[in-house]
């Protein structure tokens, strides 16, 4: 009995020897390789957009793509048309409004309210703030341009009228205020006159003796 099992237990031993073997030959089996990172993944290279309306394959190689090209210098008027500075004999419309107008007697008479000019760009005269307390109550007086004297350096305008004769002489009026008149009288004339009916004389009351 000893010896059976003895010679089952060789059996056994020898028929897993070469499984086991064969095991032993196998090589370990290669980790498989890990993905790249993804900042060293390179993106594949992008051609330049062709500009609108031309083909990709016409891509312009001088300048930058989007480069816009520089505007040309603007052409300035003519010299004769430029005046670059003021000369000594001019005033500026700025300072001559609001200047203080003497007469001859040294006596302030007004203030340069306004300049008038014809169609042509000319100076025809000028518009005086005349009377009033600190600008209230003043009337505005216009004068020919050949009436004053401007005197730039000393910031003055001259005339020969007294302040009495420039508050007797018409108000100066506007073409706004003409024509706001004028609307107004001819609003006046198109309304229909207030119907005037006659009111019946009152009859004498019935004399209560009778």
């Amino acid at each position: 009995m000893l010896k059976r099992l003895i010679l089952l237990s060789t059996v056994a031993a020898l028929g897993s020897y070469p499984a086991l073997a064969q095991e032993q030959n196998q090589p370990d089996p290669q980790p498989s390789p890990l993905p790249a990172p993804a900042e060293q993944i390179q993106p594949p290279a992008m051609e330049p957009d062709a500009p609108a309306g031309q083909p990709a394959d016409e891509v312009p190689s001088n300048g930058a793509i989007g480069e816009v090209a520089p505007e040309e210098p603007a052409t300035p008027p003519p010299a004769d048309a430029i005046i670059p500075a003021q000369a000594a004999n001019e005033v500026r419309a700025d300072t001559l409004i609001g200047m203080g107008v003497f007469n001859s007697d040294g006596e302030k008479v007004g203030e340069v309210k306004d300049i008038l000019l014809d169609n042509s760009g000319k100076v025809t005269g000028v518009v005086l703030s005349v009377g009033g307390v600190l600008g209230l109550g003043a009337k505005s007086v216009g004068l020919n341009w050949s009436e004053i004297d401007v005197q730039p350096e000393a910031q003055v305008v001259k005339v020969q009228y007294s302040k009495e004769q420039l508050e007797a002489a018409p108000d100066f009026v506007t073409q706004e205020t003409q024509r706001a008149e004028s609307d107004s009288q001819m609003l006046q004339q198109e309304q229909p006159p207030a119907a005037t009916g006659t009111v019946p004389p009152a009859q004498p009351a019935p004399d209560a003796t009778q």
